[in-house]
């Protein structure tokens, strides 16, 4: 036997009881303990994996497609099993056939099952701070437990903005070119590019010509409204030099027919929050869960954020926050396809999911 058996394609929730206990993950596929082993993989030259637990009650997602990289944690590699994503059922998309559209309430919020919803931002409500435009779209106020996520609008400089001493900091550029500049050090200011900013680092931008520069800004973990502050902290950490990463086509990760490129993560260097872009095609996912707590802002395409019982329509520049766990799929109706930039908490692969 050279190769495993496939015991389902997504990974299994597992809950491990005591801190420092080895559990053998099954690799063959075989095991009828799924997904631990029982010893079916004697005579095929697959051995088991031992994973030990990291702490009394921890949550982890074991592989049950057995072709993670990673094993015995799902690495998302079930996602290219096939050469489409999992797409919901017949059966689904009929029990949800009659699911009206939720509306919009007077924030501009569609709420959805679990705490979900779908925000469309009216820049209007902004405060002006010292060149900032400040917009709070995901807070605690909202429902969030781990991330806060701002839209800052800029229309020339601005002064340095502090996301507070324990956060971490992802910037996307929705919008505008110039220059942002973390401690004194200075970055290109492009669209489709993600900027990373660590625990007590400042930020602040010049936008070229009279064009605004418009940023969404996701702070991991929760902290206070991000504020402007005279002058830079000077707390630049020299070990991560490179903090900027614009989108790549050609370095996109394929999931079947989907593609995501990961801006900022940690593969760059973050502890707290992943920053990535997205796209799918024409289609609507299988329901499904993650471990991570989510934001995401549509950049282009239309269609529709589905949870167990409600729907909202989805838009260029609208934002959707997604709470862990929470059931969901993500629908496109646009021909064209949907391109989308998440960022979500803890940092991780995109790719994975339950």
């Amino acid at each position: 036997m050279t190769e495993p058996v496939i015991a389902r394609p997504k990974p299994w929730l597992v809950r491990l009881e005591k801190k420092g206990r080895k559990y053998w993950w099954c690799a063959c596929g075989l095991s009828a303990n799924q997904p631990f082993c029982d010893g079916s993989h004697k005579g095929t030259g697959i051995q088991p994996v031992a994973y030990e637990a990291k702490e009394d009650g921890e949550e982890v997602l074991f592989c049950g497609c057995k072709h993670t990289r990673h094993p015995p944690l799902c690495d998302g590699s079930h996602n290219n099993l096939g050469e489409v994503y999992e797409e919901a059922s017949a059966e689904e998309i009929a029990a949800s056939a009659d699911i009206p559209v939720t509306p919009p309430d007077a924030q501009g919020r569609a709420l959805l099952d679990g705490g979900c919803f779908v925000l469309t931002p009216d820049p209007a409500m902004s405060s002006r701070l010292d060149g900032w435009h400040i917009l709070p779209l995901i807070g605690e106020n909202t429902g969030a437990r781990h991330l806060a996520q701002y839209r800052l609008e800029a229309n020339g400089p601005t002064a340095p903005l502090d996301f507070g001493p324990g956060s971490e900091a992802v910037l996307f550029c929705h919008a505008g070119r110039g220059r942002l500049i973390i401690e004194e050090r200075v970055f290109p200011l492009a669209p489709m590019t993600g900027y990373h900013l660590l625990a007590g680092e400042r930020v602040r931008v010049d936008p070229e010509d009279e064009e605004p520069a418009v940023l969404i800004a996701t702070q991991c973990p929760l902290g206070p409204t991000p504020q402007p502050m005279p002058e830079f902290s000077g707390r630049f950490d020299d070990r991560m030099a490179e903090r900027a990463r614009a989108f790549d086509p050609a370095a996109r990760a394929r999931m079947a027919d989907r593609f995501y490129q990961v801006l900022v993560g940690p593969e760059t260097g973050s502890e707290q929050v992943t920053l990535f872009i997205g796209e799918i095609p024409r289609s609507r996912a299988a329901g499904h869960r993650h471990l991570y707590e989510e934001a995401i802002l549509i950049l282009s395409g239309r269609g529709f954020m589905w949870t167990q019982g409600a729907r909202a329509a989805v838009a260029p520049g609208d934002v959707i926050f997604l709470p862990a766990r929470q059931v969901h799929s993500l629908e496109c109706t646009d021909p064209a396809g949907m391109r989308l930039a998440g960022a979500f908490y803890p940092a991780g692969s995109p790719a994975i999911n339950y």
